[in-house]
């Protein structure tokens, strides 16, 4: 079992497809939260490693599953916020094999994450505590993929990278065409497996026109399953995009007409029309993070809207 200041309750391992695994790494002791997504051939592939605090967990769960440290060959990143990629130092100092795959904008941030740590604490506050703090990955072990980059490992599938923007300028999808598997990272939203729900993560600087153009790019591939990192698996993978679409329409039609409502009321409006917020609701109380996030999201659009109202 791994040790450390980041080292956290045990993982679970759950298997996706053949070759194809997530990891429940319960960053900050919470369940169904967070999942890395493994791919195993004779290397191994991770997407989205997690925050400083779970590494550990994500090291036991390799482990699990005969990952060895050596055939790890990339870490992919959908974007470089910390609860998805913060760890990464942490665990390429285990895989000193692997390379950090990021989109062209989060190079520098990786190599030196001073301002990204900065910012990040800014934003999460006690939350970002909680991650640990991001570390820096040697200069030559990162790299950029961009749209139209393909990626293989030996044994395993080959991905096709997608720039998705909306949730970040920096977010990237990945697409498995054998089986037509998307990883679609927060570019989709949050998916609450067992409720079967979808909720927007649009946090500022939210696009909600980038988010909207990348989610139809994401259609037209015809994916079959969704891997959300948050969390959990879909097999309706076309039916959640447009789902999702439709629900950022909706907030953003809401919001529009409520501008000056605090975060609550808004929130409060939404679930009278939108089935899917309604159902979770009630887990707010017991998923302060959730709260938050859902709080953040409202406010991610708002601002897009006054951006917008602001150039006309």
């Amino acid at each position: 079992m791994a040790t450390g200041p980041w080292a956290m309750p045990g993982p679970e391992v759950l298997k996706v497809a053949p070759g194809l695994y997530a990891i429940d790494v319960k960053p900050l002791g919470i369940p169904g939260f967070l999942s890395p997504y493994v791919l195993v051939g004779r290397e191994a592939a991770i997407i989205d490693c997690g925050p400083p605090c779970s590494i550990g967990a994500l090291i036991e769960g390799l482990k699990a599953l005969g990952v060895k440290p050596e055939t790890v060959r990339y870490v992919l990143a959908t974007h470089i916020h910390i609860d998805h990629v913060g760890g990464a130092s942490l665990l390429l100092d285990w895989a000193r094999e692997a390379e950090l795959l990021v989109h062209p904008r989060g190079v520098e941030h990786m190599i030196d994450p001073s301002r990204l740590w900065e910012s990040t604490k800014a934003v999460l506050k006690e939350v970002a505590e909680g991650y640990g703090p991001i570390g820096a990955v040697e200069r030559g072990r990162v790299s950029a993929i961009r749209e139209g980059d393909e990626l293989s490992i030996a044994g395993g599938p080959r991905l096709q990278v997608l720039e998705t923007p909306g949730h970040a300028s920096h977010h990237l999808s990945f697409f498995e065409p054998e089986k037509r598997i998307l990883f679609p990272g927060d570019s989709a939203g949050v998916y609450i497996s067992p409720l079967d729900i979808l909720v927007p993560t649009t946090p500022p600087p939210f696009r909600l026109d980038l988010a909207l153009s990348s989610l139809d790019k994401q259609v037209a591939l015809g994916p079959e399953l969704a891997c959300y990192p948050h969390f959990g698996v879909s097999n309706q993978a076309v039916r959640r995009l447009e789902d999702y679409r439709a629900q950022l329409e909706l907030w953003a039609d809401v919001i529009s007409a409520n501008m000056g409502e605090p975060a609550g009321r808004i929130l409060e409006l939404l679930a009278s029309r939108d089935q899917y917020l309604a159902r979770a609701l009630p887990l707010l109380e017991h998923f302060p993070m959730l709260k938050r996030g859902l709080a953040n999201s409202v406010e991610g659009i708002r601002r897009f809207i006054e951006r917008e109202r602001g150039r006309s």
